[in-house]
């Protein structure tokens, strides 16, 4: 409900014209990162811009929740034509039109309007305006012309009524709508052009300020329908982060984000064990490990620095020694007794209990090594190249790699399948490649709204897998249970790190 103060087709297009859309389950963030200086938001989803959806898909959105019968006298209860009435005064302003009509459904309970509610049907009011915390309930418009000094609830028309709400919308987002006198409603002056995206909508806004609404997440609330209402109509789900999803046998039950500027973000199971955010690392984070037992973790900085937290044991590091290039790749041995690090020139450090199988150290390579992954047995890893050459020490089997062909996009990342008869390689671009027992689930390529793919984390089952984004996005796929990622974020991720 407001505060009192805020007064087709689907296909190539739709990935273009979406800036991002990202997990309404996110929980709410614990541990080092949470309030960090800097943050950004992960999704980008702009209040201004065209409608995606025509009337008749926003009408079997409507239908397929289950609304209605709606409660639209002025119109003759015809969804059809209000949802017409917000693409075509949306597009007058250069709004988006069917987000509005969305945002409208979220704020009349489908156009039930709740006989509880402040707002009557025949008010033609249909983004909740001036429905303020504590303000009585409605009667008549009548009545409403006098209820001063607050602004009547009512509206003369349909057309009208969403005039309003397509106003209050732009004088929001565009900063060249405080110059307009047209307007039949706008937002407080010091609101006004300080929130362009549906993500600063809400009680909880990064603006510092109320927008529209006192309740939390009310913006990503607006995303999580309009998702769903897109990926009705045949958009990719993959693209869209807030997409509808359900996690019904799903495998998972909770992951760390790491970020380069020293954020840990937790999610599901996962427990914030400390982080280094208040400390100054001579180099950034660019890697992290959990404890088998998921009671601590290792995260390493670029010069080899490991810090331990929880029940994980430091046993030594590469902070402050000459390194020929930086170390990239971490990983623990199985009774997290020791671990392994790995640098660009494919030289690999061992700790602990930690056996040396080899390296690629002082070999020429095409490209440098990004990264490790140890065998299920402990007793060997990969070495993986940003060409996507693999190279196999110990009892590491060799079950393909992309060396020699032509890639879209370096190989950022690799993941063993659960039997360690295969593993995955994801690309920059999201693309992700099987090989062995690796089952091929999908990826983000074509998805211009994340960035670009950072990390991938199977899920305990090995039939699924998550992809983080350098937007801190976290996509599902497979069998991968929905737990959400951070609306803000400090830093570019680096690690994703499962929990038990």
């Amino acid at each position: 409900m407001p505060h009192t103060t805020r007064p087709s087709r689907l296909g190539a297009a739709l990935v273009g014209a979406l800036v991002a859309l990202a997990s309404l389950t996110a929980p709410a963030l614990t541990g080092a990162g949470a309030r960090a200086a800097g943050a950004a938001t992960t999704t980008q989803t702009p209040v201004m811009g065209p409608s995606l959806l025509n009337a008749d898909q926003l009408v079997r959105w409507y239908q397929h929740r289950g609304y209605g019968p709606a409660r639209l006298p002025a119109l003759g209860n015809d969804v059809r034509a209000l949802a017409q009435l917000f693409i075509d005064e949306g597009a007058i302003e250069g709004v988006r039109g069917d987000m509005a009509f969305v945002q409208a459904v979220l704020e009349t309970g489908g156009f039930s309007y709740p006989d509880s509610g402040q707002i009557r049907p025949e008010f033609n009011n249909y983004g909740g305006i001036n429905a303020n915390d504590g303000r009585r309930k409605g009667t008549t418009c009548a009545e409403e012309v006098l209820d001063l000094p607050l602004q009547s609830r009512c509206f003369p028309t349909p057309r009208i009524g969403v005039r309003a709400n397509i106003h209050l919308l732009r004088g929001y987002a565009d900063p060249l709508a405080a110059g307009l006198t047209d307007r039949v409603r706008m937002p407080p002056a010091d609101r006004r052009g300080i929130a362009p995206i549906w993500e600063y909508f809400g009680g909880n806004s990064p603006t510092g300020k109320l927008i529209w609404a006192s309740a939390p997440d009310y913006g990503l609330r607006i995303i999580q329908l309009y998702s769903e209402a897109l990926v009705l109509n045949g958009a990719r789900a993959a693209c869209l982060p807030y997409s509808p999803g359900s996690n019904a046998a799903k495998s998972g039950n909770g992951y760390w984000i790491v970020t380069n500027q020293s954020g840990v973000y937790s999610f599901g199971s996962a427990r914030f064990h400390g982080g280094p955010a208040n400390l100054a690392l001579a180099k950034p984070l660019v890697n992290g490990e959990p404890t088998s037992d998921g009671g601590g973790y290792w995260l390493m900085g670029e010069d080899g620095g490991i810090f331990a937290y929880g029940n994980a044991r430091f046993y030594g590091s590469m902070g402050g020694v000459p390194l020929n290039q930086p170390v990239n790749g971490l990983e623990r041995t199985v009774d997290d007794r020791g671990y392994w690090l790995v640098a660009y020139d494919g030289g690999v450090f061992s700790f602990g209990n930690a056996r040396f199988h080899g390296s690629m150290g002082g070999v020429p390579l095409r490209q440098p090594v990004r990264g490790m992954e140890r065998t299920k047995s402990g007793n060997g890893y990969w070495l993986f190249a940003g060409d996507g050459g693999v190279f196999s020490f110990g009892d590491a089997r060799f079950f393909g790699s992309l060396g020699g062909r032509a890639i879209s996009a370096p190989i950022m990342a690799m993941q063993r399948t659960k039997s360690g008869n295969g593993y995955w390689m994801l690309g920059a671009d999201g693309k992700v490649y099987a090989f062995g027992d690796a089952p091929s689930l999908g990826g983000i390529e074509g998805c211009p709204n994340y960035g670009y793919a950072m990390r991938l984390l199977a899920t305990p089952t090995g039939n699924g897998y998550w992809i983080v984004t350098s937007s801190g996005a976290v996509i599902p796929f497979g069998d991968a249970r929905r737990m959400g990622f951070p609306p803000q974020i400090a830093g570019i991720p680096v690690a994703l790190m499962p929990a038990p």
